[in-house]
C-alpha cells in the first residue's frame, strides 16, 4: 500500500522520489482502516488529519439546520480529502461510503512537506479551484446540467454511488433525480 502513496507523489513531481523524499513521506502518513458506514470526523471536532485513500470510497457532507444532508465531495482511490480549514473545528463529516483505507496525515506534517515538497501547494490549491467551480456550477447551472457534467466528468463515481447520495451531491430530492434520469434516457 505505502507504493501507492509513493507513486501518488512521484505523479504530483513528475518523477521518481529520492530515497530521503520517500522516507519522509512514508514517515509522515500512518495507514488507516475504515468499515462501511464509518465517521471519520464530525462537525464541530478540532480535525488535524488529511486522507489520501487507497481503497474505497469517502464522502465529506454538511447538515443544515432542518437536518438535511448535502455531500460536498466525494474520495475514490489515489484521492485526498479533508477539511482544507484544518486544525480549525470542521463545519463537516466525513464518513465511509464503502470499506475504506486511508493513509492519513497530520495537518502540521502536512505543512513540513509542503515546504519541501512545493508541488503538493499546487496540488491543494488545484483542490480550492475544484471546490470553488463546483460552488459557481451549484449557483449557475440546472440541476440536469450539474448531472450530465457528474456522469462525463465521474462516470465510474456514478457507477458506485447510491442514487440517494447523488441526489444530495446535486442538491435535489431522490424524486427529481430519478426524473433526470428518465427524461436523460428518453433523450438516448
Amino acid at each position: 500500500m505505502e507504493d501507492i502513496l509513493t507513486k501518488y507523489f512521484e505523479r504530483i513531481y513528475e518523477r521518481k522520489l529520492t530515497a530521503d523524499e520517500e522516507a519522509s513521506i512514508l514517515n509522515s502518513f500512518k495507514l488507516e482502516n475504515f468499515k462501511k458506514k464509518q465517521l471519520v470526523f464530525s462537525n464541530g471536532e478540532a480535525n488535524t488529519k488529511h486522507y489520501f485513500v487507497t481503497k474505497g470510497l469517502l464522502r465529506l457532507y454538511i447538515i443544515d439546520a432542518a437536518g438535511k444532508e448535502f455531500n460536498v465531495l466525494f474520495a475514490k482511490e489515489g484521492q485526498m480529502i479533508g477539511d482544507l480549514a484544518t486544525p480549525l473545528p470542521t463545519s463537516f463529516f466525513l464518513e465511509t461510503i464503502e470499506e475504506s483505507s486511508a493513509f492519513s496525515i497530520e495537518d502540521d506534517k502536512l505543512r513540513d512537506l509542503t515546504v519541501d515538497f512545493s508541488k503538493i501547494v499546487e496540488t491543494i490549491k488545484r483542490s480550492y479551484i475544484f471546490l470553488q467551480k463546483r460552488y459557481v456550477s451549484i449557483l449557475s447551472k440546472t440541476a440536469e446540467e450539474n448531472y450530465e457534467d457528474l456522469i462525463s466528468e465521474y462516470p465510474d463515481l456514478v457507477k458506485r454511488l447510491p442514487q440517494y447520495h447523488i441526489s444530495s451531491y446535486l442538491g435535489v430530492t431522490p424524486v427529481f433525480l430519478s426524473q433526470i434520469m428518465a427524461k436523460r434516457a428518453r433523450k438516448r
